[in-house]
């Protein structure tokens, strides 16, 4: 049996994912004697693995928005409003980078805290070509590919990251200016206007596979099989032909000097039209588990990991990737990390959320599978919108 002297807690096996939650474990353990055990998983898995099952094993489960509409139809979360006081709530809430705070707010009430914030945005490796060449629309990128080389342009299109470029190229593909607080072009659970209840507008998400598939030859044949973390690995290496990636989520760690062999910068995602575009947002919440035997620690160190004073301090010097607006604005954060927040706080402000129905991650999961597929094969744009408008049928519980 676990004592509330000790909880556990399960994320994902990278720097940006474990090394501030280990930090602020430490210190929320010197402040109330509580400890807290950490296991990680692989990217994949924190993109693949079911909450539900993570619940019962651990207090502290850190979650992509997608996963919670099945954990609360399961009754696998803690509702943060049961320990957290409504002014915390609000509080945060007004401080989201982007709708990163409302991406766990399901049916009324709050499952997670933001204690990280992301979407997808241009990478490059600083210094190895000139910043003003890096493409700012969509139409720049075979000049790009041209100058530099197909193996200059690496990007994330593995099955679960080609799904988030396509979703991001049919937001691109709108062109609808949204910014800040504004609710134009969205549902009001985040969702883009074109992400219906019925799916994604077959038209809108056809021309989002076309525009990916004219891409792809554009692009090392090694994207199809990669990942972030592999893309932005090779861009921090100097040696490495990847020189940038048109849309790949953005990874603070690789923006702060002398973290990697070569820093990598990160800039506002490209666009289609003339307004400035949102992506597809990603980030990390940390939920408490229904099943808990500690569940008010737990909720406490939420309550701790996403106050302003942690991601400010603790997080974001232990490499954290902050989910508050505050700190993504903060000059002193920006200076920590060659103004990572800054480049890219536009994309971020405008980021849409995908739908947390349940049955969309095993959605998500045959969708990215079938696209990737049917890029992968050649298939008409108009074939795999409909496989993927006959899987949504088949998964999704509106």
């Amino acid at each position: 049996m676990r004592t509330t002297s000790r909880l556990r807690g399960i994320t994902w096996d990278h720097p940006r994912g474990i090394d501030a939650l280990r930090a602020g474990g430490d210190e929320f353990e010197r402040a109330t004697g509580i400890a807290i055990e950490w296991t990680v998983r692989s990217l994949q898995e924190f993109e693949d693995a079911s909450v539900v099952e993570l619940a019962r094993t651990y207090d502290l489960v850190a979650l992509d928005h997608p996963f919670i509409g099945d954990a609360v139809e399961a009754g696998a979360l803690l509702p943060l409003e049961t320990v957290f006081l409504s002014g915390e709530l609000r509080e945060r809430a007004a401080d989201s980078a982007g709708p990163s705070d409302t991406s766990y707010l399901w049916k009324g009430q709050q499952w997670g805290g933001a204690v990280d914030a992301a979407c997808m945005v241009s990478a490059h490796r600083a210094g190895a070509v000139d910043r003003t060449g890096i493409p700012t629309r969509w139409d720049a990128v075979p000049g790009f590919s041209r100058r530099h080389g197909r193996e200059a342009v690496l990007l994330a299109a593995n099955p679960t990251h080609l799904w988030g470029t396509v979703l991001s190229l049919c937001e691109a593909g709108t062109n609808t200016a949204v910014g800040p607080h504004d609710s134009r072009g969205r549902r009001e659970d985040g969702r883009p206007k074109w992400w219906r209840d019925d799916g994604i507008d077959p038209e809108v998400l056809e021309e989002g596979i076309e525009r990916v598939c004219r891409l792809l030859p554009l692009c090392a044949p090694e994207s199809l099989a990669s990942d972030p973390i592999t893309v932005l690995e090779r861009l921090s290496s100097p040696d490495d032909p990847a020189l940038y990636c048109p849309l790949v989520f953005g990874y603070v760690t690789y923006a702060r000097p002398g973290a990697r062999a070569a820093l990598v910068a990160f800039s506002d995602a490209p666009r289609i039209g003339e307004a400035p575009v949102g992506t597809l947002t990603g980030g990390v919440g940390l939920a408490v588990s229904a099943h808990s035997p500690a569940g008010r620690d737990a909720a406490a160190f939420v309550r701790f990991a996403t106050s302003a004073q942690a991601q400010a301090g603790t997080s974001h010097d232990a490499g954290g990737q902050s989910g508050r607006r505050s700190v993504w604005a903060d000059e002193r954060v920006n200076a920590d990390v060659t103004h990572f927040y800054r480049d890219t706080l536009d994309t971020m402000d405008r980021s849409f959320l995908r739908p947390r129905f349940p049955g969309y991650p095993a959605y998500q999961r045959a969708g990215a599978d079938a696209l990737h597929r049917g890029v992968g094969n050649g298939e008409r744009p108009q074939e795999i919108a409909a496989e993927l408008g006959r899987l949504w049928g088949k998964h999704v519980r509106v």
